[in-house]
């Protein structure tokens, strides 16, 4: 139900916060800033220096093709080189940035996208690890969100991954209370919502 609009004299609803609600002006304390741990792409360089070796020997064998012998097929070993250049400028270009109140991820090498995600959106976090991340000390924080642009947001290699889900899972709660929408209260006791 809408508030009924008073005429040009009467007060303006103000806004406050719900009942029951420790509101107060939030901060962006910084829980992490930065970079993945290289670990987080051990597999991709591996991946690219088996397609490497792997394009390397195919060459070597055509060599052995008289039709084929006098061509540089040794090139095609280059083809995991650019791999590992590639994955090696994703993981210079990719900064992870988490504060008590939201969740940054900028991502491109040429192009910047960047996803931010509200922590008082966040219905769940989870914290895992498979065999791969546990020998390489990495992990892999999921947050599930309310948000329709970013309903999943994965945190892969962040360092001191478990600290920092730790951390993050008691921002939730915080900007849960501090971060709700606000309702606008006017003198005749009637409430409007206002989303953020």
């Amino acid at each position: 139900m809408q508030p009924t609009q008073g005429g040009p004299n009467e007060p303006q609803p103000q806004a406050r916060p719900p009942a029951g609600s420790t509101a107060q002006p939030g901060h962006d304390e910084l829980i992490y800033a930065g970079p993945a741990k290289h670990g987080a792409y051990a597999w991709d360089y591996l991946k690219w220096v088996l397609v490497g070796a792997l394009c390397g020997t195919v060459g070597v064998l055509l060599g052995y093709i008289p039709a084929l012998a006098g061509l540089p097929l040794w090139l095609l070993s280059f083809v995991g080189l650019l791999g590992i250049v590639g994955t090696f400028l994703k993981h210079a270009t990719t900064r992870f940035k988490v504060t008590l109140r939201r969740i940054e991820l900028e991502r491109g090498i040429l192009s910047k996208t960047v996803d931010s995600l509200e922590l008082w959106r966040v219905l769940d976090l989870k914290f895992s690890q498979n065999v791969f991340d546990r020998i390489i000390g990495v992990a892999r924080i999921t947050v599930m969100s309310t948000d329709q642009s970013t309903p999943e947001l994965v945190l892969y290699g962040l360092p001191n991954g478990r600290a920092i889900f730790e951390r993050m899972r008691d921002a939730v709660q915080i900007a849960r209370h501090t971060s709700r929408p606000m309702e606008l209260v006017g003198d005749h006791g009637m409430m409007e919502h206002v989303g953020n």
